[in-house]
């Protein structure tokens, strides 16, 4: 289907379910059937497959319903953009992205979107299971990442969760992964979408960016589940140290956002100026490409700010979400 033909569809369920692939041909079909065995939701199902090598568009195109979307990215797009991709083939009032390799538990759907009946909640999220390639759970190395918050409701003011991350700097995400999470889908117009120059984080720059504008749900109770195996694209990115300036980004936006109330703004510059520090003594003494890596951090008092002020500059002033 081509991307420009979304338009002249038939109106769309309240609920797309977003599936960003890549050779996922050995985890396809279970992701799908788990989305597709969903009751007490209406949704639509959009699988977009970033170029794979492999048949995993053949096993989805087999599986989908009639109105249900298969796009294939010609040329690939990457992690980030084929998560764009997905919000921008989005039709319903409601995104949840459900990655390749992961799953949905029975029920998922019609657990999360009761809570956007309140115009004011932009993002429901819930905690998830881990388990590695060989169905293993992962309970010691990546248990729950919401326990981490203070003070954390059913029903939370955005902000002030972002106020409670940023005890520890904001660079653990205590939220989860993509596939734990629903959200508006303007709201994530709004923001702009997932950012290019972030990598292993990119997912905690985008709740954070979400949840500075709206109020958010939490629901106790695992819906998903997460496969960590040593072939997903979060690692190779590591291994790749394409990351390295994730944690410091996030702090400039929070700095520069306009949505940031106070005590985030200072609290994330006073966490700037540490981070930094700790960065410019680690590549000067430790780290590789160590010239171009100081030289980089040198000028990021200047070319970091003025890259957030930019991507601030594309935005809406932050408004009440709508229904």
């Amino acid at each position: 289907m081509n991307a420009n033909e979304v338009h002249d569809l038939p109106a769309s369920p309240p609920i797309s379910v977003c599936v960003p692939m890549y050779n996922n041909s050995k985890t396809i079909e279970r992701c799908l059937r788990s989305v597709l065995e969903q009751d007490g939701a209406d949704f639509e199902l959009v699988v977009v497959d970033d170029n794979s090598s492999d048949d995993c568009a053949a096993i989805a195109a087999s599986m989908l319903r009639p109105g249900d979307r298969l796009i294939r990215n010609q040329p690939n797009l990457g992690l980030n953009g084929n998560h764009n991709k997905c919000i921008e083939l989005a039709r319903g009032r409601y995104i949840q992205f459900v990655h390749g390799d992961d799953w949905l538990m029975p029920g998922a759907l019609r657990t999360l979107v009761p809570h956007f009946d309140d115009p004011a909640v932009g993002m429901v999220f819930a905690p998830r299971r881990v388990i590695n390639d060989k169905n293993v759970p992962l309970h010691r190395r990546l248990g729950p990442a919401h326990i981490w918050f203070p003070w954390l409701r059913r029903y939370n003011h955005g902000p002030t969760l972002v106020a409670q991350m940023m005890l520890q700097a904001g660079g653990a995400n205590w939220i989860g992964e993509p596939t734990c999470v629903m959200f508006r889908r303007q709201l994530a117009q709004d923001v702009g979408g997932l950012r290019d120059d972030i990598y292993q984080l990119v997912d905690l720059d985008f709740w954070l960016r979400l949840m500075l504008r709206c109020e958010v749900c939490f629901v106790p109770q695992k819906l998903s589940v997460r496969s960590h195996s040593v072939g997903t694209t979060s690692l190779s990115i590591l291994k790749a140290r394409r990351n390295w300036l994730d944690h410091l980004r996030i702090l400039t936006w929070l700095i520069v956002d306009p949505a940031s109330p106070t005590v985030v703004r200072v609290t994330a510059r006073v966490w700037w100026v540490l981070k930094w520090t700790a960065m410019c003594l680690g590549a000067a003494l430790l780290g590789p490409e160590r010239r171009s890596r100081v030289k980089l951090l040198a000028d990021a008092r200047v070319t970091e700010f003025a890259r957030a002020r930019q991507l601030a500059d594309k935005l809406e002033s932050p408004r009440p979400v709508s229904p």
